[in-house]
């Protein structure tokens, strides 16, 4: 008998064979509120700051956010709808159309992610013009760069180059396809697919784990009130819910491999959309704090690099001087530069300095040809 799908006034609701709802509802909000912080960082760019130069980190966050909409959008078109549904209640045309989205939901879903990595890459190596924290920065960088080759190429052709979405032949690593072949290459196929997407998970997660040390071992040595430090800090370990996502994704990994898997799958499934937020969202926040920090100072200033700060972003192991920071050959725009109060003061002139005659090195420097 099959099981009858509860209609409510506005719409379909869930029921214990048909989650799809619940699944298109949180898709739907976390898309909305996705595109609300995109819009939110691009007005702060572009209206509120004077400089409007795009940027490569602006460029990654934008093709982050794109390809997650895609990957959004293709969970909620129609033939979406066998995600979350007792796969005896669908018709083999169901799970199609399911197979083709659910590849090309797959392949959106990694380039988002590994985007928004290197988007927070970027905004890591803002942090410092250190040359060895650069070269960190770089590494993870690369390791994000090779993460998404391997994972999308190995997702794209998991099939064969012919119809990759096709699972109905002895070639792809899937579930459909294990119903043609005999127990030990059923397992053994199984195996494979399942051994390739912890790599992916698994990896990612160090990927972001690094993302998150990397800015506190920065972060730490600075000198600055116990507050502040774990302000900043917030803003970089936000990454951690992405962690903790993944983690989910890998505990119910397991389900994939069931018969049962577009229903038993559900909190997989969820879990995606979560991590693809949260991702997102992790990437977007890191470039908020100086203007939250602006708003809190009553200042607003013209770009990045001149926004005021109780605390310096560049980790140096003692105050800057005036020379020091005329002479230096590092680049700093995109830093926010800190001249203490002592540099300062001693960079004011005095009501007797107009009138101290020169020291003899300055003469000697300064006499006529």
């Amino acid at each position: 008998m099959s099981p009858v799908i509860q209609q409510a006034p506005g719409g379909v609701m869930p029921t214990e064979t048909d989650m799809n709802p619940i699944l298109q509802a949180i898709t739907w909000l976390l898309l909305s509120l996705s595109s609300l912080v995109v819009i939110f960082w691009f007005l702060t760019k572009f209206y509120i700051k004077s400089r409007s130069l795009f940027m490569l980190g602006d460029g990654l966050m934008l093709g982050s956010y794109l390809f997650g909409l895609g990957e959004s959008i293709a969970l909620i078109v129609p033939g979406s709808a066998a995600f979350g549904k007792d796969i005896a209640t669908l018709s083999k045309e169901q799970l199609d159309d399911a197979d083709k989205i659910g590849y090309t939901r797959d392949i959106l879903f990694l380039l988002s992610l590994g985007l928004s990595k290197l988007s927070a890459c970027e905004g890591v190596r803002a942090l410092s013009p250190d040359r060895i924290h650069h070269l960190l920065t770089s590494i993870i960088a690369l390791s994000v760069v090779i993460w998404m080759i391997t994972s999308v190429f190995g997702t794209a052709f998991q099939c064969g180059a012919s119809g990759p979405w096709d699972r109905d032949h002895a070639r792809c690593i899937n579930q459909a396809s294990r119903s043609h072949l005999r127990e030990s290459e059923n397992r053994r196929l199984i195996l494979v697919q399942d051994a390739f997407l912890r790599f992916v998970y698994i990896s990612s997660v160090v990927i972001d784990a690094g993302l998150v040390t990397l800015p506190i071992a920065i972060i730490s040595p600075l000198q600055m009130t116990l507050r502040l430090r774990l302000t900043v800090m917030s803003f970089f370990s936000f990454r951690v819910i992405v962690i903790a996502g993944a983690i989910v994704q890998l505990v119910y990994l397991d389900r994939l491999w069931v018969e049962n898997y577009t229903l038993l799958a559900f909190p997989y499934y969820l879990s995606t959309q979560l991590v693809l937020f949260a991702s997102l969202l992790a990437a977007y926040i890191i470039y908020f704090w100086p203007f939250l920090r602006s708003m809190q100072s009553g200042l607003m200033s013209a770009n990045a690099a001149t926004l005021t700060s109780r605390y310096p972003l560049t980790r140096t192991s003692k105050r800057p001087t005036l020379k020091a920071v005329m002479s230096s050959h590092i680049t700093k725009r995109g830093y926010i530069e800190i001249i203490p109060t002592l540099s300062l003061a001693r960079l004011a002139p005095s009501k007797t300095s107009s009138h101290t005659p020169p020291a003899q090195d300055d003469i000697a420097h300064t006499s006529p040809r």
